[in-house]
């Protein structure tokens, strides 16, 4: 019961994580529109202009493209080529331990499927 909770519980936490995550330029936005006064006053790069027709816009326009940015990083690390390799033995017994008394028998194989090429199919080698 108590394994139920926690899977429960983690599954609602990883659903709010991806949601925040995949929100984050709103935040920023959302953000930026609870504090604007402190900004255009503050933080903006055109405050001491004589006539500050950014408002604040410069602050934004930042912070998105550091979103952006930090969001391209993670595309990147995602998309990042993961190399599989199989190794096959010719040297593989079809004899268990308890087949003897289990009469458990094994059906032949018709040649190793690396040669039939599903492998192939599944994991196909890095281009370069």
């Amino acid at each position: 019961m108590k394994s139920y909770k926690v899977k429960a519980l983690f599954g609602v936490l990883m659903a709010w994580a991806i949601c925040l995550q995949a929100t984050n330029l709103l935040w920023v936005f959302i953000g930026f529109e609870c504090n604007r006064d402190y900004i255009e006053q503050n933080v903006c790069i055109n405050r001491y202009g004589p006539v500050a027709t950014c408002k604040g816009f410069c602050y934004i326009s930042e912070r998105t493209v550091q979103q952006k940015d930090f969001s391209d990083v993670l595309v990147k690390v995602k998309s990042a080529e993961i190399l599989l390799f199989a190794r096959l033995d010719d040297a593989v017994s079809w004899v268990q331990p308890f087949s003897l008394i289990l009469k458990i028998r094994y059906p032949q194989s018709r040649g190793h499927q690396l040669s039939q090429g599903i492998f192939m199919r599944i994991f196909k080698p890095p281009i370069v």
